[in-house]
């Protein structure tokens, strides 16, 4: 997959790689669906550096392929739409010996969050700055 990261990361600034494990794989020897959001988690961590400051409003996955156990892919990460109070993130899950296999496109949209308060807030300027250079 080395080949096509260059290309990858010129769309999507960040990129996770992992492998599939057998535990992802559902009955029917595929990845289960619910599995893609573990994927996404963890390119969001990978991209964020934690999630204190957010919380998880919307994921929209779109599959476009079957995946299956011991395939390498990569889930390409950048921030799409930035609100007041909210962002977005585009995720793109390939594979295949040159990540020609599109397997998914996806959509998380994260709220900046107060815990202590229990509701959103603005993003902090600091944050967008962090976001604006993700994009």
């Amino acid at each position: 997959m080395a080949a096509r990261l260059t290309e990858q990361t010129a769309v999507f600034p960040h990129v996770r790689r992992e492998r599939v494990r057998f535990r992802d794989c559902d009955a029917l020897g595929h990845v289960n669906n619910a599995v893609y959001s573990t994927y996404l988690e963890e390119a969001r961590l990978n991209l964020l550096g934690g999630l204190r400051e957010f919380i998880l409003a919307r994921v929209e996955i779109d599959f476009r392929a079957e995946l299956r156990a011991g395939e390498e892919i990569e889930v390409g990460t950048r921030v799409g739409r930035l609100g007041t109070k909210s962002f977005e993130l585009e995720h793109e899950i390939r594979a295949g010996e040159t990540g020609d296999r599109v397997i998914a496109e996806a959509k998380s949209v994260l709220v900046a969050y107060d815990y202590e308060r229990g509701e959103s807030v603005e993003l902090p300027e600091s944050l967008r700055e962090r976001l604006e250079s993700a994009r």
